[in-house]
């Protein structure tokens, strides 16, 4: 039996007062200016006692406990962001979900497979509302390059390709420590980082049924691989490619860049979030640039018809975190189903857990349905 809408003023708790958890601290203040403080930050709990007391002091009244086990027990929340270390995701989200809390938890869900499972059947016991931070479905970029791709101008699909690459993320604008720790971290870059990008294709595309992948470790950190190279064989009958890398150049931004190839289409990007979008289309003899309000104008007209209950966050529709939380709260209030869903953490998990077994193996790898 699911749990009854929130009608009034949601009260949220944080668990994990670092990057992630300032960056949805910062997003749930935009959403409680816009929705008249129909949401608060209430509670924060981090081991790091001066974070906590840091995030906590960015909403008046918002109390510090000494454990998430302490702010999952308090009675006077509705809500949980799941923000800590990968490691602590499991049994903070079974808790939490036992205690009668709705659940946004940031990916990757969990350090495997098997307890991201096990985190969904609480969900499903307790009714609970649950979304996973697969943000790169709230893209403007991305939802664009989705539309023009599924239009039957565009013909078959060909291949999509993906180069994903970061700092390694111990240090600068990524500093958390943890990724280089094997008892934090589910892994490397391709669990800690592309399961937005494999979430992404299979979004975008469908079902992957098979998956071949080399992984590398220059890092020094065991199991934290640093460099994956995955072919990705969709169930539509065609093939993708992602890279993924964690190097050491601190001044190159996070960046990803992104192509398909369909039979009257090609499209590309070198932005993430906003950017402009290169194309070539069918007979053209050069390639034209949807330029970055162009792309704005297009995603706007998507969300509203899509999404037509985060209309009162327009002027956020270029920060997909934003709309990630947004629509979470939405969700919270039966204005919509949510999504992404937990399940589709899930699934996102167990295809990277399949491409780690192909690096292992060193051969190709069927995804279980």
């Amino acid at each position: 039996m699911s749990k009854p809408s929130i009608t009034g003023r949601l009260r949220a708790g944080i668990i994990g007062a670092g990057l992630i958890g300032r960056a949805h601290s910062l997003m749930l203040r935009r959403i409680a200016e816009r929705t008249s403080g129909g949401i608060v930050v209430a509670a924060v709990a981090d081991s790091n006692r001066e974070a906590a007391h840091d995030l906590a002091a960015r909403w008046t009244g918002a109390r510090v406990m000494n454990s998430a086990e302490e702010l999952i027990a308090d009675d006077t929340l509705d809500a949980i962001w799941i923000c800590t270390p990968t490691a602590n995701h499991r049994d903070a989200c079974i808790a939490a979900a036992r205690a009668g809390k709705h659940i946004f938890c940031e990916k990757p869900l969990a350090m495997s497979v098997a307890d991201a499972r096990e985190m969904a059947a609480a969900i499903r016991s307790s009714g609970v509302v649950s979304q996973v931070g697969l943000v790169l479905r709230f893209s403007p970029v991305y939802t664009v390059i989705r539309a023009m791709v599924s239009e039957k101008s565009a013909g078959a699909l060909l291949t999509a390709t993906m180069r994903d690459d970061q700092d390694f993320p111990t240090r600068g604008v990524h500093n958390s420590a943890w990724r280089n720790n094997p008892s934090l971290t589910a892994g490397g870059t391709l669990i800690e980082h592309s399961v937005h990008d494999f979430d992404l294709m299979t979004w975008m595309f469908g079902p992957v049924r098979r998956v071949y992948c080399r992984t590398r470790n220059l890092n020094g950190a065991r199991g934290v691989e640093d460099f994956g190279a995955t072919e990705l064989e969709f169930a539509a009958g065609f093939h993708g490619q992602l890279t993924s890398i964690w190097h050491r150049m601190i001044g190159r931004p996070s960046n990803r860049r992104f192509e398909v190839f369909a039979e009257n289409l090609f499209v590309a990007s070198d932005h993430d979030s906003t950017g402009s979008i290169l194309v070539q289309r069918g007979d053209s003899a050069g390639e034209e640039i949807i330029s970055e309000d162009q792309v704005m104008a297009r995603f706007s007209e998507i969300v509203l018809g899509e999404r037509p209950y985060l209309s009162p966050f327009k002027d956020s529709f270029a920060i997909p975190y934003a709309l990630e939380d947004a629509a979470f709260v939405a969700a919270l209030r039966g204005q919509c189903a949510v999504d992404p869903a937990f399940e589709e953490g899930v699934k996102a998990q167990q295809l990277v857990e399949a491409a780690y077994e192909s690096s292992r193996r060193a051969m190709p790898i069927d995804v279980q349905s």
